[in-house]
């Protein structure tokens, strides 16, 4: 982001540090509604969520580039209106810093937490298909069809006599 050429250094590198820590207290808020939708399985909303959450992230890889241009300064060296804006300008850095950690410790859940879900779900379809192949096997008994009778076995005659070697299809 450029810096307005009527404002000073300082006044300028304020204003951007207090931009990105709004768009970082978006997405602390953005990143708990994520969870509920997360653990309520709310697929079309999560997703438009997640679209939001990448328009902040634009925001603050912009807001990071007009930012580069101070981290070459010495901060001791910078001039300020007065001590207030300056302990200002920190208190918000210092939130940025706590917030950008809060980010990422709730992607990181998220991310743990959507692993769990898949390998739920996973483990359901698996057990859908096991319990559907097993219906399928029982098909043709369950629509009136009678099962084959058990061959009886004569164990008086030799081995080779007794079984039906022969095939009906």
């Amino acid at each position: 982001m450029p810096t307005n050429p009527t404002k000073s250094p300082t006044e300028s590198l304020a204003n951007l540090v207090r931009q990105k820590r709004r768009l970082l207290e978006q997405l602390v808020m953005l990143g708990r509604r994520q969870r509920e939708m997360i653990e309520a399985g709310e697929a079309a909303s999560l997703l438009q969520l997640l679209g939001g959450k990448q328009q902040l992230i634009t925001g603050l890889q912009i807001l990071e580039r007009g930012l580069d241009a101070f981290r070459k300064e010495d901060p001791d060296a910078r001039q300020w209106s007065s001590p207030a804006q300056r302990a200002a300008c920190k208190a918000d850095a210092d939130a940025c810093n706590d917030l950008l950690a809060e980010v990422i410790d709730t992607e990181q859940a998220h991310e743990r937490l959507m692993t769990d879900r898949r390998d739920d779900l996973a483990k359901r379809l698996h057990q859908a298909q096991s319990a559907h192949a097993a219906s399928s096997a029982y098909k043709p008994h369950l629509r009136g069809q009678r099962p084959r009778p058990v061959a009886v076995v004569d164990v008086s005659a030799p081995l080779s006599e007794s079984l039906d070697l022969s095939t009906s299809d």
